[in-house]
């Protein structure tokens, strides 16, 4: 049984510490939240609102904190005091501590923004002192209070297209024993493991979202070019979705993509991509197709 810490127990953290707690490992709920640290309490959850007490307990710190975007940016300064924070706490310990970034990141960020951070503050060295890895995850974050019908039915008539648990591991690693820690963490749920390396699995979890994204821009385009030719979208849906080949994601179209995730990874990565001179073109286009949308028939979340 793994001692395991989540640093960040809203939405994401709180499943990812329940799906684990299932499998019989000690979990730890940390958050600044004192609302959400009482509700995780009243479930039966040991939960706190101090990172000492979760570090201390713990061989394992899974990063979970919100990575929102700013100014067209992606906004790191959550993962920043986390880093900071585990840092003064790994400094006091005398065992070796896992350290896992759960977290949407882009690429490079868990090994040349996170990793310099903490061995600042803890005064060790990665590989040696503690351990480093970036495990992203794949959940849908559902909403269960949507008035909008369309959205209601689809999540009705597609409940496997729903992910409130981990379907496959993605273990980015700095070095083989930080791997093969998390790789155990893994073992007897069931669920395929890939390994690979820091920056390739913050990249696997970009690009799982922006092909999520581009989906639904390009059933929205098609959607705009039916109505310029007096044709039902819906039914062209409906039937090319037939085909295993292409699928159902995204063809519930007609309004632009809304929700905490998809557009503020889109955003995040194209600018990204402008920063390291890469001109985005298929993603600029997703993005210009979403804003269309967006002001023309709404946003659906």
């Amino acid at each position: 049984m793994a001692k395991i810490s989540i640093i960040g127990s809203g939405y994401t953290g709180s499943l990812i510490g329940k799906w684990f707690s299932k499998f019989g490992h000690k979990v730890i709920f940390c958050d600044v939240n004192k609302n959400t640290v009482e509700n995780l309490t009243k479930e039966g959850y040991d939960s706190t609102q101090y990172i000492k007490r979760a570090v201390e307990e713990t061989d394992i710190s899974f990063i979970c904190v919100p990575t929102p975007t700013a100014n067209g940016k992606i906004d790191l300064s959550y993962i920043k005091t986390v880093s900071e924070e585990l840092g003064k706490e790994i400094k006091n310990k005398s065992e070796y501590h896992l350290v896992v970034v759960k977290s949407t990141v882009a690429p490079k960020t868990t090994e040349d923004f996170v990793k310099p951070i903490i061995e600042k503050f803890s005064g060790k060295k990665c590989g040696e002192d503690f351990g480093l890895c970036a495990n992203p995850e794949f959940l849908t974050q559902v909403n269960k209070t949507t008035k909008d019908p369309e959205l209601q039915k689809w999540y009705k008539d597609n409940p496997n297209a729903i992910k409130t648990f981990e379907e496959k591991a993605v273990i980015g690693e700095y070095d083989k024993k930080s791997g093969d820690i998390l790789e155990e963490l893994f073992k007897n749920t069931d669920i395929p493991i890939f390994r690979t390396d820091l920056k390739t699995s913050e990249m696997i979890k970009y690009v799982h979202n922006l092909n999520l994204a581009s989906r639904i821009s390009y059933w929205n385009e098609i959607f705009l070019i039916c109505n310029e030719l007096s044709i039902d979208s819906k039914k062209v849906a409906e039937i090319v979705s037939t085909d295993s080949r292409i699928g159902k994601y995204g063809t519930l179209h007609g309004k632009a993509f809304g929700g905490t995730c998809l557009p503020k990874d889109l955003e995040a990565f194209v600018s990204f991509c402008r920063e390291h001179d890469i001109n985005p073109e298929l993603l600029d286009s997703v993005q210009t197709i979403n804003k269309v949308m967006a002001n023309k028939y709404g946003v659906r979340e």
